[in-house]
């Protein structure tokens, strides 16, 4: 889910914190602390077949999942009234294929095309959200748990007895169609200069993080989603986007082999070497925007590829508690991977 808080910057340090929604997808036991497996594993079972059997989603769960959303964004587009929807974006592990099995998240964002700029979208946004919510009480599906934020509606949608978290999120289109880096430059520029301004920037800019981990081939995502269950059964904070990215990250480094010819083993010993040592750990791209060109935080660090002033991994100081935990786990779990 991409719903945020962001405050005033004051110093170099002031970053955004991004709030996940998300709750345990699996029963906790104590004994799992002590395991250095993936939790359901069988002895001399494989990657693959784990991943098969446990972690991935039901296909036709998926499937009708994504018919209930798509006809949820139907409705809201059909029936606004004071302002026209042009286009729906669907986030979330949902829209970008990395679900795991037992839960599910989507994101909506509803691109206005009669609100010309940011200033209006922020003037504008109350009745949005308000309309959105009136439109939202006449779905004829199970919508339990609504509530509106300064930015969303957020809602869940019960599909086959299971319930799913959705966020509706009214936003514009900043870029012209060309992702360029020399095109996007413009917007974060602006962005700089508005401070007051970054959180609807960042709202604005979520179609860029749908489509950047949206692109990859189904074998990283599968790698992503091994990787998210291991975070959920092993009770870590580590938030799912940050596990997308990092997946992503490792298998660029390990230099995009052809992803039919890689094994899930080798990616997910070099996304856990990742987390054996933090206080190197340096993720960033540079499609949209120059990291350079922006402050960048003190290892580790996360940053989202379309927004510069999020990072996924934000500490106080040095490395808190919960990342120390984290570190320390993921380098007993590499040395009995296999």
């Amino acid at each position: 889910m991409i719903t945020c808080n962001i405050g005033k910057y004051k110093t170099k340090s002031d970053y955004i914190t991004i709030i996940d929604r998300h709750v345990p997808i699996f029963k906790q036991a104590s004994s799992f602390n002590t395991m250095v497996d993936f939790v359901g594993r069988n002895p001399g079972e494989s990657l693959e077949s784990f991943i098969d059997r446990v972690v991935n989603p039901d296909s036709s769960y998926v499937s009708q999942t994504k018919s209930v959303i798509h006809t949820v964004a139907e409705l809201m587009k059909s029936k606004s009234v004071d302002h026209k929807i042009g286009s729906t974006v669907k986030g979330g592990s949902l829209g970008k294929g990395t679900a795991v099995r037992g839960r599910s998240d989507a994101d909506l964002l509803f691109v206005y095309t009669d609100i010309p700029s940011i200033e209006i979208l922020k003037s504008k946004l109350p009745e949005l959200l308000k309309e959105l919510q009136s439109v939202l009480a006449r779905s004829p599906h199970t919508i339990k748990s609504v509530k509106r934020t300064p930015f969303t509606i957020q809602f869940d949608i019960e599909v086959k007895g299971q319930l799913n978290e959705v966020d509706l999120l009214p936003i514009i289109q900043l870029d012209t169609g060309d992702r360029s880096r020399a095109k996007m430059n413009p917007i974060y520029q602006q962005m700089r200069a508005r401070e007051d301004m970054r959180e609807y920037y960042f709202k604005c800019l979520a179609p860029l993080q749908v489509d950047f981990v949206s692109r990859e081939d189904e074998k990283i995502k599968r790698s992503i989603r091994l990787l998210k269950y291991w975070i959920k059964t092993r009770s870590h904070v580590l938030k799912s986007y940050a596990a997308e990215l990092l997946v992503i990250k490792a298998y660029e480094e390990m230099g995009k082999p052809p992803t039919g010819k890689m094994k899930t083993l080798d990616l997910m010993k070099a996304v856990f070497t990742k987390l054996s040592d933090l206080k190197n750990l340096k993720v960033s791209w540079d499609k949209y925007y120059t990291p350079s060109s922006f402050y960048l935080p003190s290892p580790p660090y996360i940053l989202d590829p379309a927004f510069p002033y999020h990072n996924l991994t934000r500490q106080k100081s040095g490395i808190d508690e919960k990342y120390v935990h984290l570190e320390r786990d993921a380098k007993k779990f590499l040395a009995n991977l296999k």
